[in-house]
């Protein structure tokens, strides 16, 4: 470390914030240099090293569609903000790295970094150039990352590497934490619940046939929450709510269909089949009588569902082709494929080819 840099982890370890850091093996030179200077203990609450793959599994909740990536690196962050906040800090930090090694490497050298507060999500992007060693690419990231947290931080100035600032504000960090159930006084009697990555034609197509059966205004909603991953940063909160008009979503941080309903009361939830598979399932809540218990909790708040055929897995299932606990099916109507049909997917449409599945 260069007398400049150790200068700027002594002003890092002076500011009055403190956080969680996460790096995936490449990047844990940042903690060494970190704490190697003395004071860091006002800084890095916690370290954690999920090396392996089934460790950055069990760390995010379920496996990224990319380990060395921008949106791990976000996701990374998230999960990182969140221990924080539960040990009395205020920022999570990662890093996740593809560096030289002993075997072959798919794609460039590369490394994503990311911070998380409660008002922003920071990115930056590294690539390695050159024959530099393995020792060597970590001295750079080590640097850049010592550059990127003191820029975060307000102590030092941006690293000269691609970044992308996306910013929240108290009510999204409430939300992001748990300590709001929703953001926005929309009120809707039905949803229509999805995470909307993208929408699509297929989504709107199937909101206004909703609305026209039911004889009621039929809003999105998308939940920051997921069962099995950390909550969405700012960035892709921001993209996914560009995608709607005002008064069109309500958002929420309600990731199973019990949650749905404890937040928005008594409403009539519009999805796929697919999705009315899960909520039949046990293992989705942890057993058959948990499940039971809150298909009875569903029915109690006044909650109904309206269900769309869905092409799953080269198939086309409607309500009829389910086979429901008497409880759930109860508080269910399906909408027969002769009467709408839409295969598009928002999976199919992230795929390089886009279009149905």
């Amino acid at each position: 470390m260069t007398q400049a840099l150790d200068a700027l982890i002594a002003a890092i370890h002076r500011a009055p914030r403190s956080g969680v850091f996460t790096v995936t093996g490449g990047g844990s030179g940042l903690l060494s240099s970190l704490l190697g200077v003395g004071g860091a203990s006002a800084t890095v609450l916690e370290a954690n090293v999920p090396y392996a793959t089934r460790s950055l599994r069990d760390w995010l909740g379920s496996e990224p569609a990319q380990a060395c990536s921008d949106e791990t690196a976000r996701s990374m962050a998230v999960r990182a903000f969140m221990r924080a906040d539960e040990l009395g800090g205020d920022f999570g930090f990662a890093v996740t790295a593809s560096l030289s090694t002993t075997r072959p490497k798919r794609g460039a050298l590369r490394a994503h970094l990311a911070f998380q507060d409660a008002l922003s999500t920071r990115t930056w992007r590294l690539a390695f150039e050159g024959s530099a060693d393995r020792s060597g690419q970590e001295r750079t990231l080590a640097a850049v990352g010592v550059e990127a947290l003191g820029h975060a931080l307000d102590v030092g100035g941006a690293p000269r590497v691609p970044e992308t600032h996306a910013h929240g504000d108290t009510a999204l960090a409430g939300l992001m934490l748990g300590r709001y159930r929703r953001v926005g006084d929309v009120v809707f009697d039905a949803v229509l619940p999805g995470a909307f990555n993208p929408i699509h034609d297929g989504h709107r197509r199937m909101r206004a046939d909703a609305e026209r059966r039911l004889g009621r205004r039929v809003g999105f909603e998308l939940s920051i929450a997921n069962v099995d991953k950390p909550p969405l940063d700012y960035h892709e909160i921001n993209t996914r709510l560009t995608q709607f008009d005002d008064g069109e979503l309500v958002l929420t941080n309600a990731p199973t269909f019990i949650d749905k309903a404890r937040t928005l009361g008594g409403v009539i939830f519009v999805v796929g089949a697919d999705t009315m598979r899960r909520v039949a399932e046990p293992g989705y809540y942890g057993g058959m009588e948990v499940r039971d218990a809150a298909i009875d909790e569903l029915a109690g708040l006044g909650c109904r569902f309206l269900v769309y055929g869905r092409l799953d897995a080269g198939v086309f299932t409607t309500l009829s082709d389910l086979t429901l606990p008497p409880a759930l099916a109860a508080i269910s109507s399906g909408v027969p494929e002769s009467e709408f049909r839409n295969d598009l997917s928002s999976t199919g449409l992230r795929q390089p080819e886009g279009g149905v599945y």
